[in-house]
């Protein structure tokens, strides 16, 4: 029968031409070569005997392994490592299957899955107890040591489970002897460093020293081999140090087989202690007795020394806060902050986000801050990240999205520092809060950051809901709503992402004028509290005094805003506009009540640059204001969307009758004429948005242009480095169309002007990008395109065509810039 557990069968039924034993002593050399005289292998011991026919390599060194070719067809050669040799338990199972299962699982843990380990423990009657201490262990095992110039390093090396770099100095071992001891398959690779197998080490070294296994433990820890240190802990018997360590790294998320395993060898005469009874009190929450938790807490305070009090304290906090108990968890939370480190900062986030749970939002702010604090006082990154996280979700919940986008950014700092891989949500809550503040494209290139980042799975939905806001806010109602009924075909479990698909479904639903649809949605918001609450308001229209006076309560600005902009006053408008400045809510200034805000500017100049006039110059014209958006064919007149032009090319007052012999110089009434477009203007854009005063007409709001951008872009773009200013300008480029084609004949010096900028920024992309690049190719092709006599693109792009063995596309362009040559002279 050939011994091989059922994960290595499976490999080996692949069939590959050459099989590579793995070097590691025990790990199924002997089970391989049966395999492979049943199924027609040579059984070799080089690299030059694999070339021909199928063959079984036992190589005896790591460093015989570099003979192997480098690149070698798919299935041609399986190289196997110890991890795949070993056994797993199912496996071990089987193979024990006539033993109990007492002796399967013994047996299996103190060998690790060792695949010789199985062969001495079939040979053993049941509850042979410790393998290592068995008579026949030495005999059995004495084969499989290195050589006796190794054997005493070796010796030194089994008291820890785990040798790393850090070990060399304490054990009295050098780098020499352990790179011989992992080349002669002593030492086999594991997460983290390199071992024995657990039998072999633990035959050799059956108990060291308590203070010894502190060293090595401690060295262990300071490496993140936690796991490493109990096993050197438990193994030499120091239970003390045992406990400790377990105090320090164990949570009610380890998992409840966890952590049995960890407290069933305690013996029983430490269980009294209050490390034990704390860590008992976790194995029953994990289990959710939390009447017994509890119970084992208190117990543990009563003679917890100093250090482990807090901690308790604040495991029992979570309970008392599960059990709805929210005035005891809080105390036992602000007794927790008492501790230090760690321990103190868990204890500020956990209070923080009961306070949160409460409403008392100014509370939980400050026990946050005081989180933050104290992770960054003991450098853990990770957990001041985790603060971050929540910060900007209370934040974001009272509209203060500003310092939400910075506390996401601080977060997304801090991971990226700490080296820890950044999950779809550290960049999804600032797609989200881009979103709230009205910035659709940078909420999007957080989005597809999100979407690049590690997979996570509970991500997904939060991501087609995060898409879905960003269509809202674009005005793509169909496919938000698409999206969102979409993801609620998927069930999805979460309660939280549940209700926020409900909500944003009415809100799409009621924008698309679907009230009764809306309506049906609206329950499943329920739990979001204001904010279903403003929905509820917003289907009916009623209700909004009681949303805006619990929207104030709660510190819900985002909320207050909506409400007040949608009752509609004066003095609601003017709050409206108030908080909207203060905390940058623009996606109200595009929303349809827009047009409610602007209409009170007048009474507040500086409010004026909350509402600036978009323009689209380069392509058909369009026109964005207060929520409206506009193209040409939307004007009642042309002459009165040049005018607004005019004025906003003009930058300054413009004198009544100027314009009026500008656009209108046959007319019997100029001025008439004049008067009626301004009127036109109002009517079209919601607000007067011309302003006169003595006899000279300007624009009453900012101007934004998209060539005014594209100049900013190619400012940047020289700042940046090459290749990332190229693609900041390519893309930048991308939709850029010619200057308002629909009106070839008016405004020419500003025509000129932009056409001017556009080759301008073109050369700039040109002379960015690589030498040979399709970009720089392109760009070139596009000035051309624009003046086919510019002889310097020209040349340049013969140039480019001949670094890209383009020689058809080269000699072309020569024989044009010849022809070129010869008409001008």
């Amino acid at each position: 029968m050939v011994m091989l557990p059922s994960a290595l069968r499976a490999l080996l039924r692949q069939a590959p031409r050459v099989v590579v034993a793995p070097v590691g002593r025990g790990f199924g050399q002997e089970a391989l070569t049966n395999w492979a005289e049943k199924h027609g292998y040579r059984v070799v011991h080089s690299a030059a005997e694999t070339q021909e026919g199928r063959a079984l390599w036992c190589p005896r060194r790591r460093r015989e392994l570099h003979a192997l070719p480098r690149y070698a067809p798919i299935g041609e050669v399986l190289v196997l490592d110890e991890t795949q040799a070993r056994w797993d338990f199912q496996s071990w199972s089987a193979a024990l299957a006539h033993h109990p299962v007492s002796w399967q699982r013994a047996s299996y843990e103190q060998s690790d899955g060792w695949p010789e380990a199985l062969k001495f423990a079939l040979q053993l009657a049941d509850n042979a107890g410790e393998l290592h201490r068995h008579p026949l262990a030495t005999a059995y095992l004495t084969p499989l040591l290195p050589p006796p110039t190794l054997r005493d390093v070796y010796q030194r090396l089994a008291v820890t489970p785990l040798v790393l770099p850090a070990l060399y100095a304490l054990l009295q071992v050098s780098p020499d002897d352990i790179e011989a001891l992992h080349d002669g398959g002593w030492l086999s690779e594991v997460p983290g460093g390199l071992a024995a197998p657990r039998l072999l080490r633990r035959a050799l070294a059956p108990r060291g020293g308590p203070q010894q296994a502190q060293e090595i433990a401690l060295v262990l820890s300071e490496a993140g081999q936690d796991g490493a240190a109990l096993d050197v802990l438990a193994e030499a018997g120091a239970w003390h140090g045992y406990l400790d360590v377990l105090v320090r790294v164990a949570k009610a998320s380890t998992g409840e087989d966890v952590l049995r395993d960890r407290l069933r060898p305690v013996p029983p005469v430490l269980r009294e202690k209050a490390e034990y009874r704390y860590l008992a009190g976790l194995l029953a929450r994990t289990h959710g007795e939390l009447a017994h938790a509890e119970a084992l807490y208190d117990q543990a305070l009563h003679e917890a020394p100093a250090s482990l009090a807090p901690l308790v304290h604040n495991a029992r906090g979570v309970i008392l806060a599960l059990q709805h108990r929210t005035d005891e968890a809080l105390s036992a939370f602000e007794q927790a902050t008492g501790g230090a480190g760690v321990t103190a900062g868990e204890a500020w986030h956990n209070h923080a986000g009961l306070l949160a749970q409460l409403g008392r939002h100014g509370e939980a702010e400050q026990s946050l801050k005081e989180a933050v604090a104290a992770f960054r006082a003991v450098g853990d990154e990770a957990r001041e990240a985790r603060s971050f996280k929540l910060l900007g979700l209370l934040y974001t919940e009272r509209g203060l999205l500003h310092e939400a986008q910075n506390a996401y950014r601080e977060a997304l700092k801090l991971l990226r520092n700490s080296g820890a891989a950044l999950d779809a949500f550290a960049f999804l809550n600032l797609a989200e809060v881009h979103a709230l503040l009205g910035h659709p494209d940078e909420a999007q290139s957080y989005l597809d950051q999100a979407r690049a980042s590690a997979p996570d799975t509970r991500a997904q939905g939060w991501l087609t809901r995060c898409a879905a806001l960003i269509d809202l806010q674009r005005g793509r109602l169909d496919a938000a709503q698409g999206a969102l009924e979409a993801l609620l075909t998927s069930e999805p479990t979460d309660r939280q992402l549940l209700a926020e698909i409900h909500l944003l479904l009415t809100r799409t639903l009621r924008e698309k004028g679907k009230r009764d649809e809306a309506r049906v949605h609206l329950e499943g918001a329920l739990p979001l509290g204001v904010r279903a609450e403003l929905e509820a308001a917003l289907l009916s229209g009623e209700g909004l005094d009681a949303v805006i006076e619990h929207a104030r309560a709660q510190e819900f600005r985002l909320e207050l805003a909506s409400a007040l902009v949608a009752r509609g006053s004066a003095d609601d408008a003017r709050e409206a506009l108030r908080l909207t400045r203060t905390h940058g809510y623009a996606a109200l200034l595009e929303g349809p009540d827009a047009v409610k805000l602007a209409a009170h500017v007048e009474e507040d100049e500086s409010l004026r640059e909350l509402f600036p006039l978009h323009l689209t110059l380069l392509g058909p014209l369009k026109v964005r204001f207060a929520g409206r958006t506009l193209s040409l064919a939307d004007f009642p007149t042309r002459k009165s969307a040049a005018l607004l032009l005019a004025l906003a090319f003009a930058g300054r007052p413009y004198g009544r009758e100027e314009l009026a012999e500008r656009f209108w110089p046959g007319a019997k009434n100029p001025l008439g004429s004049l008067q009626t477009a301004v009127y036109h203007l109002r009517g079209a854009l919601g607000v007067p948005v011309v302003r006169s005063e003595r006899g000279l007409l300007s624009l009453a709001f900012p101007v934004q242009t998209d060539l005014q951008a594209l100049q900013a872009s190619g400012q940047q773009a020289l700042l940046l480095h090459e290749d990332a200013g190229a693609a900041l300008l390519r893309e930048s480029l991308r939709t850029a169309g010619s200057f308002l084609p629909e009106l070839p004949d008016e405004f020419e010096d500003e025509r000129a002007h932009a056409e001017a900028t556009l080759r301008e920024l073109r050369w700039t992309l040109a002379r960015l990008s690589p030498g040979e690049s399709e970009v720089r190719r392109d760009a070139l092709r596009a000035l051309l395109a624009d003046d086919p006599y510019d002889l310097d693109a020209r040349a340049t792009l013969i140039r480019v065509h001949e670094l890209r063995g383009e020689n058809e596309a080269a000699a072309h362009e020569r024989r044009r810039l010849a022809e070129l040559e010869r008409e001008f002279g």
